[in-house]
């Protein structure tokens, strides 16, 4: 239901791991996404209170920990909530960047 809204693209650097240096370890794609650029206060996977300067919307499983390129520069995901639609399954997911 939501795919027809995602008319912007972004770069999906997801987190498989780290290498030995404790450096993350990416695989990248291109996804298709909703930009809104809206800066707001939102909590991290540890509780914190952060600061996000954008929500995206996609129907791919980021993480927080993974990186989204849009626009020339790397947001890293702070925080991702689950959108469930009418029949109960996962619609879609918003980051907050």
């Amino acid at each position: 239901m939501i795919e027809g809204y995602l008319n912007q693209r972004a770069v999906w650097k997801r987190k498989t791991g780290s290498n030995e240096y404790g450096e993350p370890v990416t695989k990248q794609k291109t996804i298709n996404v909703r930009w809104e650029g809206k800066r707001r206060l939102v909590r991290d996977n540890e509780g914190r209170e952060v600061v996000s300067e954008a929500r995206v919307f996609c129907v791919e499983p980021v993480q927080p920990g993974d990186i989204l390129e849009h626009g020339g520069r790397e947001w890293p995901v702070i925080a991702v909530s689950t959108v469930p639609g009418l029949d109960g399954k996962e619609s879609h997911r918003e980051v907050a960047v």
